[in-house]
């Protein structure tokens, strides 16, 4: 299982298509930045264990490069990073 958090701009766009929970989730969204408040989403999905074994030895790779790491390293986040399904939002104060 791989389960993302993070900026609800960035986690939108990694979900899978069509879910229904979507729209009320944002609408809570809106009314936790109105509070001044933080906003998080959190989504998950199962990947295979070949798929897995595969991406981890190129992740791996990647982690030793001294050229072209940073981007490496992002695109293999974007291959495993799609598809989620939404578990939720969260809300926190942030005093910065």
């Amino acid at each position: 299982m791989v389960v993302c958090k993070g900026a609800d701009s960035i986690i939108e766009k990694r979900l899978r298509p069509g879910q229904s929970c979507l729209e009320p989730t944002k609408a809570f969204l809106e009314d936790y930045a109105k509070e001044g408040l933080r906003t998080l989403l959190i989504a998950y999905k199962y990947v295979d264990e070949t798929f897995y074994q595969n991406w981890n030895k190129k992740y791996q790779a990647a982690l030793i490069l001294t050229k072209g790491k940073e981007k490496t390293i992002n695109n293999l986040a974007e291959e495993i990073e799609l598809n989620f399904e939404l578990i939720g939002s969260t809300a926190i104060e942030d005093c910065l």
